[in-house]
């Protein structure tokens, strides 16, 4: 019998944004929830974003684009926004935003983004898909890490190749990336599956237990983290269930999500950033705290 784990209740998508044609979900650095969605009409995109923290909800209009965009991020006092694809190595497809919704700047970022965090002293880190890696942009080491000019200061690719760090598998696909800290950044990537935490952009811990490339946990998209805890969305299988992994235990533990009614949440993505997991259930969005599951 799998264990049950208690949602919280956050948000109706429909509630919140109204009319959309596509939205979608992500955190910021300090794990509040983030909602991009957009509408076309006569040719043009138009965006909103939508911040929910603790004192409410912000709206924030972005001018009309001719390109939809994928990720919204805070970068400073400013909004970025950030379209997944690009054609060519010099195109833009990073959006920098004021408060008065003026564009301030752009750069590129490559082709083929999984992932886009900020953190709060404006680092842009970006993850990149298999497409992105193996495309011609400049994704090919499948992480970098850029500053609030579009210049980037960390490398994956070098890092690796550094014959200290030999013992680092590539990146073919990110799977998950959570930008933990201004200081700390874990990933968990195909092929090897192992999870990684890079410390400083200069060192780092490998943790390449054999429960990360195997069923349940195996193609995971999402993860929080919390004291050697590490609590995984579905992967490959097991749809609609959580994992929750200690890593001096390496043991497996795994949860089906319900609601207050004790209704299982048969939730379709998950999102993770720190240690917080937000599951989107068609339009309902349900939190789940690491450390409410392990204390």
């Amino acid at each position: 019998m799998v264990n049950q784990l208690q949602a919280i209740y956050k948000l109706n998508i429909d509630h919140i944004a109204g009319k959309q044609d596509t939205h979608n979900i992500f955190l910021d650095y300090d794990g509040n929830l983030i909602l991009l969605t957009s509408i076309k009409e006569s040719g043009k995109y138009y965006h909103s974003i939508f911040h929910v923290t603790e004192w409410g909800v912000q709206s924030i209009e972005v001018p009309p684009s001719k390109k939809e965009f994928h990720y919204a991020q805070p970068l400073g006092e400013n909004w970025q926004l950030v379209n997944a694809r690009v054609n060519d190595k010099k195109a833009h497809n990073a959006f920098v935003y004021n408060e008065s919704q003026y564009l301030i700047s752009s750069f590129h970022l490559g082709d083929g983004i999984a992932d886009v965090q900020t953190t709060k002293n404006a680092e842009i880190w970006v993850s990149y898909f298999d497409e992105g890696i193996y495309g011609s942009t400049i994704g090919g080491s499948g992480l970098l890490c850029f500053d609030k000019n579009g210049e980037v200061i960390f490398d994956f690719g070098k890092f690796v190749r550094t014959p200290s760090h030999n013992e680092i598998p590539f990146i073919d696909d990110c799977y998950s990336l959570n930008v933990y800290s201004n200081e700390t950044v874990y990933l968990y990537y195909y092929s090897d599956f192992p999870l990684l935490a890079l410390h400083n952009k200069t060192d780092y811990e490998i943790f390449k237990h054999k429960a990360f490339d195997k069923s349940p946990i195996a193609g995971s998209h999402a993860f929080s983290i919390w004291k050697g805890h590490i609590l995984f969305g579905h992967g490959y299988s097991g749809k609609g269930k959580l994992h929750l992994y200690s890593l001096d235990k390496k043991t497996t533990k795994s949860f089906l999500p319900v609601n207050e009614q004790n209704e299982i949440i048969n939730y379709d993505y998950a999102v993770g950033r720190k240690d917080k997991m937000f599951l989107v259930c068609e339009n309902d969005v349900y939190l789940v705290d690491i450390r409410d599951v392990i204390e």
